[in-house]
């Protein structure tokens, strides 16, 4: 059977209540019990002790009036006087009064001490509390005793009434704890209810649940690590449907730049194998078909590349070169490229200037770079820089070229990104995965890279690596 964890929790503090209430009262009416029995023979104790004293200085000559005297004070307290000697014959009583002393309780008086136990009284069908004070002569010897009777039935109604007084405490106590009780219980389950309520929305897929609690207690730490779980839940399913809108993109820019070479390789193949192309222009055909068919392995390169980097199955082979040498080699090998887009590559580095890092990898990591910055300037500059920081090797290409908008600044990083969707079939040529291999090599390096640019006004990439410690 299901208990609700309300009922749980309201039954618990419940019995927690009850039991406690319980023994606070048995406790109390125990504790009131033996202090009013205990105040009750004390007083006669104290009695018996000032009876004793005085007769004592009258040697023992006990007169009537004093002990009415004593025993008119006494009536008002429901006790009786009785003397006797040191032979245990009676030397006051009042009639029909009789007692027993057993021989410890006798030895105990005669050594001089009060002697206070209770006494079942068969006539009255009641229990008394006697206490039995000793008297001695001047010269010190046993001369008899003093015994005070009192009804313990007066002790028990003043512990009836005290009984009483703590139940109806206890009860109003019950109550209010009670009332505690649920309300407590309620905004417990309360809480507990709004993180219900707010799983339920995560498994149905709305992410933007937050509980913002400010309670400190343990509840509060849950509701807290719930909202960190939330945003890290959202942040993640915003990725996932980022990377899916990625995964569908890069399906159709694969088949796209697939597409291309491979529509252009069998149309030119079926022209040439049904004459439609002239013998004399066969050389070009065959030239634009090795063109495309270079196009599709550098293609399927890059990615077989990319996913090793991705992976992490490239080992960097780390050497000390210099770094204009590895600009002048980058220089060199787009200088074609270059001068069919009118633009000029300027080197700006000095011979000192040392890179430690895996040769082949950064001159890939130069050349995409480079070949990206031609690709998008006509007529202008591609410069590369390099110099030393206290921390890092900065190597800089900036280009005068077209420029990248802000928004599409993170992106160019992602495989297959355009930023211009109609790009392959504009005059800045086709696109690739080159950055997304850059920002994977730098990274292997333990550097950053990052891009400043402005649309219209060029672009400029900044890889810094840390600086070679010798």
């Amino acid at each position: 059977m299901k208990i609700k964890y309300f009922t749980q929790l309201f039954l618990t503090n419940l019995f927690i209540v009850l039991a406690t209430s319980a023994t606070i009262a048995i406790l109390m009416t125990h504790f009131l019990s033996n202090y009013v029995y205990e105040g009750k023979v004390d007083e006669l104790k104290r009695f018996g002790s000032a009876m004793a004293k005085e007769f004592k200085k009258t040697d023992n000559t006990i007169s009537i009036e004093t002990v009415e005297k004593y025993q008119t004070l006494l009536n008002a307290k429901d006790a009786t006087i009785i003397l006797f000697d040191s032979e245990k014959r009676f030397r006051y009583a009042q009639p029909g009064v009789s007692f027993q002393i057993d021989s410890q309780e006798w030895e105990n008086l005669k050594n001089g001490n009060q002697v206070s136990v209770p006494f079942e009284d068969t006539r009255f069908n009641r229990t008394v509390s006697f206490v039995l004070t000793p008297i001695t002569n001047n010269n010190g010897t046993f001369a008899g005793g003093i015994l005070l009777m009192s009804p313990v039935s007066e002790t028990q109604k003043a512990i009836a009434l005290l009984r009483n007084n703590v139940i109806i405490a206890s009860g109003a106590s019950l109550l209010i704890a009670l009332v505690l009780s649920y309300m407590f219980s309620r905004f417990q389950v309360n809480r507990i209810t709004k993180l219900q309520r707010a799983t339920q929305s995560i498994t149905s897929g709305d992410f933007d649940v937050q509980l913002n609690s400010k309670d400190r207690d343990e509840i509060g730490d849950l509701a807290n690590d719930f909202d960190k779980m939330a945003s890290s839940l959202k942040q993640s399913n915003e990725e996932v449907a980022l990377q899916e809108r990625r995964r569908r993109q890069f399906t159709v820019d694969v088949s796209h730049e697939l597409r291309t070479p491979l529509t252009t390789i069998s149309g030119v193949s079926d022209a040439l194998a049904t004459n439609v192309i002239p013998l004399e222009d066969a050389e070009e055909s065959i030239r634009l078909i090795q063109t495309e068919s270079k196009r599709l392995i550098r293609l399927v390169n890059e990615n077989i590349d990319y996913e090793r980097i991705r992976t992490n199955q490239v080992t960097l082979k780390k050497e000390t070169f210099q770094l204009q040498e590895l600009f002048e080699i980058v220089k060199d090998s787009l200088a074609f490229a270059a001068d069919k887009k009118g633009d000029q590559i300027t080197v700006d580095v000095s011979e000192k200037i040392m890179l430690h890092a895996d040769y082949d990898r950064m001159t890939q990591v130069l050349i995409n770079i480079v070949k990206n910055s031609i690709q998008f300037t006509d007529n202008g500059t591609v410069a590369l820089r390099g110099y030393n920081t206290s921390h890092h090797t900065v190597i800089e290409v900036e280009d005068t070229g077209i420029g990248i908008k802000q928004e599409d600044i993170e992106e160019i990083w992602e495989r297959f990104y355009k930023a211009d969707i109609s790009r392959t079939n504009t005059k800045y040529g086709e696109s690739g995965i080159g950055l997304s291999i850059v920002k994977q090599l730098i990274v292997f390096h333990d550097g950053t890279v990052e891009v400043k640019s402005e649309e219209g006004s060029g672009t400029c990439f900044i890889i810094k690596l840390p600086l070679l410690t010798v």
